[in-house]
Parts: structure tokens; sequence; C-alpha cells
């Protein structure tokens, strides 16, 4: 089985993401703010979307009112959070959006800009 070329675009995009946060790891880690990057969910490609469906079902998944996929909120915290620690981070379908975070954008290409209210470890820069 072929994988089909945005596959392979996202497979290169978590290869890229991850040596980059290898190159300039979190200064925050056990984070000190019970992990506040995850309260508000996370955006979701359709794919990865799909992938937590299959695996979890709608109570961890919805499409908002403007037709963009997230992770659940409960608790005050992404339903992957658990721990103090994101419960998809060595897998797979840990999402792009969380692999970048702080210093990309879900698409890997651009800086998420002023985080500081989110993330007040981190200075307000791009990669």
């Amino acid at each position: 089985m072929s994988s089909s070329p945005i596959t392979l675009e996202i497979a290169l995009l978590h290869a890229e993401i991850a040596r980059h946060q290898k190159e300039r790891p979190l200064p925050c880690m056990p984070c000190p703010h019970n992990s506040a990057c995850c309260a508000y969910g996370t955006m979701l490609s359709a794919g990865e979307a799909r992938r937590l469906l299959r695996s979890h079902g709608p109570t961890h998944v919805y499409r908002t009112r403007w037709n963009e996929w997230r992770t659940r909120i409960r608790g005050g915290r992404c339903v992957f959070f658990q721990k103090n620690g994101c419960s998809l981070h060595d897998t797979p379908d840990y999402p792009t959006v969380c692999r970048g975070f702080p210093f990309t954008d879900g698409t890997g290409k651009y800086p998420y800009g002023d985080y500081a209210d989110i993330c007040p470890e981190m200075p307000g820069e791009g990669p």
C-alpha cells in the first residue's frame, strides 16, 4: 500500500517539527502552569480528526459551527490532558498543532507570535 502525497507531507512535517523541538526544548517541563496551553483543546486537520474519531469517538473530537475540527474540553482542559501531560504525546495521533507549540502554528510554517498569555516562560519570538 503506497502513501498519499498528503500523508507523506504530514510525516515529513512531523519529523521537521520533532527535530526543531529537540533543538529548542521547552524550558518548563513539568509545566508550572498546569499546561495552560491545553485549556482550549486544539485544532485538528480532517485526517487527525478521522483517526481520533475512530480510536476515541465523538466524546473526544467535534466539529465547530465554523466547520473546524477540535478536541473537546472536559474539566477545563483538553480531554487528552492527563497527569499534567498529553496522553497522545508519544503516539502518531499527537496533533500537528501540539507538536509545533509554542514555536509554530498548526501548519508548522509560521510562528505562533506573542503567546505569553498562554506560556509565560516562552519569549514572544518565532522559530
